[in-house]
């Protein structure tokens, strides 16, 4: 499935972005492919497929997490409201599995005609497997274009 979400993000000419979120979705930081999907003037859709690793403790070792997003976009001339909904997969170095769903709600400044972007939100990681937990979260993302 996973291979599956890369070959979707890379398929398509669509403008596609690597970005560094800082806190966010992916825990302390996270390597980031963005893609957009939809442009339709004011409103843009795009999916965002991201690899972070963060030590835990020493029962379980250090984390692997891979946050798989869908954000929609709504604004324009570069002052967007940022809009996201997602699953991470998170696998230990002991084997343990878990998963969460991030929300994000943000704002994102990519100026028209330029490379990259900058966004900032609210990211909770809501848990809901066994009962509902809600964590609170933020993140800062840097994002640089590397295909039109």
């Amino acid at each position: 499935m996973l291979l599956c979400c890369w070959v979707g993000l890379l398929a398509a000419q669509k403008p596609m972005h690597l970005s560094l979120e800082v806190g966010g979705s992916g825990g302390l930081a996270s390597v980031n492919l963005e893609k957009q999907y939809v442009d339709r003037g004011k409103f843009q859709l795009h999916g965002r497929l991201g690899l972070s690793y963060m030590p835990v403790d020493q029962n379980n070792g250090g984390v692997i997490i891979l946050p798989v997003m869908v954000h929609g976009l709504l604004g324009n001339k570069g002052h967007f409201a940022d809009l996201g909904l997602g699953q991470t997969f998170s696998v230990t170095t002991q084997g343990s599995l878990f998963f969460r769903m991030p929300v994000g709600i943000g704002y994102r400044f990519q100026p028209e005609g330029r490379k990259y972007y900058l966004r900032a939100s609210y990211t909770p990681l809501v848990s809901y497997l066994l009962d509902l937990q809600w964590e609170h979260w933020a993140g800062i993302t840097f994002g640089y274009r590397i295909r039109n």
